[in-house]
């Protein structure tokens, strides 16, 4: 298992509600094969530095964690189909 940590930015008009259970569905994956979350760190929102999709601010989320690398593609391809995500990365950091 490794160190990786997922980062997101949700956009503006997600209700908080809706932003929360996207951050849960994403541990759930993220746990799914014995990972752990080890923390969820929720920037609030912030202005972008260029506009994305015509969206000038977005709620930013990272979410640091041992993972197993197998569930990665699943959770990059749910927040890409996601209509709430405006963007997201996964990093892998050196422990």
């Amino acid at each position: 298992m490794n160190s990786y940590e997922v980062a997101l930015i949700v956009r503006p008009e997600v209700e908080e509600d809706a932003q929360q259970a996207l951050i849960e569905q994403l541990s759930q994956i993220l746990t799914s094969e014995g990972g752990q979350v080890e923390n969820v760190e929720a920037w609030g929102r912030r202005r972008l530095a260029y506009p994305i999709k015509k969206v000038n601010e977005g709620f930013y989320y990272f979410i640091q964690g041992q993972f197993e690398s197998t569930v990665l593609p699943t959770v990059e391809r749910t927040m890409r189909l996601s209509d709430s995500v405006l963007r997201h990365m996964v990093i892998r950091r050196d422990s």
